[in-house]
């Protein structure tokens, strides 16, 4: 019989981990098992390994007391109990368990949400520009459709994925004319006009014909075989419309990230942000460092990375190669979606400095750890090895993305990252810097002229450009690096008026609107976690990101985008709900920078939005 493990928290908010039907001495075994906040005090055991929020512990009773980290909400849910959790036993044999699902002793209970509806809407997310919707309809036999122009045929096999499951028909033969004009407009604006006679769409640019049709597609769904006589114009108020996914803490395949970039278009998205590397993975195949993935890709027991955030005692993890990256680049192209890749560094690299130690002084006898606790988790920017890399590194990934812009990080460096390190300091003493936030600007714009070389932009981080804005622990830079960086102000929402002011162009992304890992509210049925905020639908509807900014301040700002950090997705189940429906909520920040709709009115569009997912396999959290 397996050992049962089973926790709860208390209603003193302790976690409690029993073990019953163990079968083993204490002492004689290893319960190993990650969480995603870290341990306080700990009774009835101690830590043998910690590596982030990874623990061996050795047992000394069957039942343990854990303090965590509080968070902010002051109440634990169901993404804070164990992941992943397995015994060693002292002849270093696996030994199973059935861990039980978690308890709580106090409970809080899951939100109602009020049915607010309206009657008359604009069925499209995000709400166009200007909308004219008589109150005629034309009649649409069996939703069929027929283009005008046979050079349009890649565009229907792109709709394609919505096209067979909404039972569409797109082609040249017979059907209702789609009538396609080439105008005068801005890049993505376009026009749809739907009379008796013909659907007319003028636009200047494949993004415009493809975002018309994508809003066609919409309007079909909801009508199904009939459509209003209409006229609708349209253009987005910002470039950067993006979504962020972490394939680091978690892996997913090419054909997972696809089916989010569906998701994406459906919303006239249009920047996908690849999370490729973190203290926990490094995911990106290289013909210049082939050992990063072979020994830096997977996690596992017996391997060079640990059972991490729910992996579990066997080999877990994957990578991407320059064929993948290929195909999932030409595939959101498409989509009329550019792919920005993101290497994390200088901290941020546990997992790359496990497999290149040589990118930390050696010599240094101090040990540094983020708020991740990881440990010397920093690259040392004194060492020549460190600039052999990142020249390599940064010279072929940039041959991978044709898109301009390549992102390198820069976040939550530790304070004493390079503390100890004499090299550091006779290196200080060469270039004339005076602490590590300079020596971090020094490394910045390096790292600018590499990319500079290679036609990218550099964008990071908002830490790369400002002083921390979190207390914990992190430093940031002298306020020194070149104003060419794309800033992405993600730790509170004014960060933006410090990056603006300075003159930073900058996206908006902050981890109280924007971060999808967080818990939409503080019932324990919930997941996700909430150090930002808890976020639901609603808060980002009512979002008015540009408010506060004055009108200087305003022509920094690029963009909006939101983030899925993936320390909770321990089992893919979990991923539609964290980011259904909060980022079809957030397209309509990004494409109009705030809803123009009231709450009730746009709750009903979403209703729609959300049926129409469900029909493409989405599963959504409530609103």
């Amino acid at each position: 019989m397996n050992p049962d493990i089973i926790p709860r928290f208390t209603a003193n908010n302790q976690l409690v981990i029993s073990l019953e039907n163990l079968n083993l001495e204490h002492g004689s075994f290893k319960l190993c098992f990650s969480l995603v906040y870290s341990i306080q005090s700990l009774k009835g055991a101690r830590i043998l390994k910690q590596i982030g929020r990874y623990y061996e512990l050795e047992t000394k009773d069957n039942e343990l007391l854990i303090d965590l980290q509080t968070p902010r909400t002051e109440s634990y849910n169901l993404s804070c109990g164990p992941e992943g959790i397995f015994i060693i036993n002292s002849a270093n044999e696996l030994i199973k368990v059935k861990l039980h699902e978690l308890k709580f002793d106090k409970e809080i209970k899951l939100n109602n949400y009020e049915d607010s509806q309206v009657n008359k809407f604009v069925p499209i997310i995000p709400a166009p520009r200007n909308t004219n919707f008589s109150d005629n309809f034309i009649n649409i036999n069996k939703k069929k459709f027929k283009f005008n122009n046979s050079s349009n045929k890649e565009i229907i096999d792109t709709l394609s994925p919505y096209l067979n499951s909404l039972n569409i028909e797109f082609g040249f033969n017979e059907g209702f004319p789609i009538i396609f004009s080439q105008d005068d407009l801005k890049n993505e604006e376009y026009k749809l006009f739907i009379t008796e006679e013909a659907i007319t769409i003028h636009s200047s640019s494949y993004s415009g014909k493809f975002y018309a049709l994508i809003t066609l597609v919409q309007l079909i769904y909801f009508y199904q075989n009939k459509l209003p006589i209409c006229k609708i114009e349209d253009l987005p108020e910002f470039s950067w419309r993006g979504m962020h996914l972490d394939c680091s803490r978690q892996f997913y395949t090419i054909e997972e990230i696809k089916r989010l970039m569906n998701y994406m278009a459906l919303f006239k998205l249009n920047r996908f942000h690849w999370h490729l590397t973190d203290n926990e993975a490094w995911r990106i195949n290289l013909n210049s460092y082939p050992d990063l993935t072979r020994n830096g890709s997977y996690r596992g027991y017996e391997l060079l990375i640990p059972s991490l955030y729910g992996s579990g005692y066997h080999k877990y993890g994957g990578s991407y190669s320059s064929v993948e990256i290929r195909e999932l680049v030409d595939y959101a192209k498409k989509l009329n979606i550019e792919i920005m890749p993101e290497i994390d560094l200088p901290a941020h690299s546990w997992a790359l400095v496990q497999v290149m130690p040589s990118l930390i002084d050696q010599s240094s006898n101090y040990k540094s750890e983020d708020v991740g606790n990881y440990p010397n988790n920093t690259i040392n920017p004194s060492l020549e090895d460190t600039w052999k890399f990142l020249n390599n590194i940064f010279d072929e990934i940039s041959k991978y993305f044709p898109f301009e812009i390549f992102h390198v990080g820069v976040d939550e460096r530790p304070k004493e990252s390079w503390e100890g390190s004499p090299k550091i300091h006779e290196y200080m003493k060469n270039n004339n810097l005076n602490n590590f936030d300079e020596v971090q600007d020094h490394y910045m714009n390096k790292v600018i002229k590499i990319l500079k070389k290679n036609h990218k932009r550099t964008a990071a981080w908002n830490e790369a450009a400002l002083s921390p804005h979190n207390d914990i622990g992190s430093s940031g830079s002298a306020g020194k690096i070149d104003k060419s960086c794309l800033i992405f102000a993600w730790e509170h929402p004014d960060v933006v008026i410090e990056s603006t002011s300075r003159g930073f162009d900058t996206i908006l992304c902050p981890g109280q609107k924007t971060y999808f890992d967080m818990a939409y509210n503080n019932s324990t049925s919930e997941r996700g976690i909430c150090w930002a905020a808890t976020i639901e639908t609603r808060d980002i509807h009512s979002w008015r990101p540009l408010n506060n900014l004055t009108d200087e301040n305003k022509k920094f700002v690029k963009g909006v985008q939101g983030q899925l950090w993936s320390e909770t997705i321990t089992n893919k189940e979990y991923f539609d709900q964290m980011i259904n429906p909060r980022l079809a909520t957030l397209s309509e920040i990004a494409w109009s920078s705030y809803s123009r709709r009231s709450w009730p009115e746009f709750r009903t569009s979403l209703l729609s939005s959300v049926k129409l997912l469900s029909t493409l396999g989405w599963n959504f959290h409530k609103f």
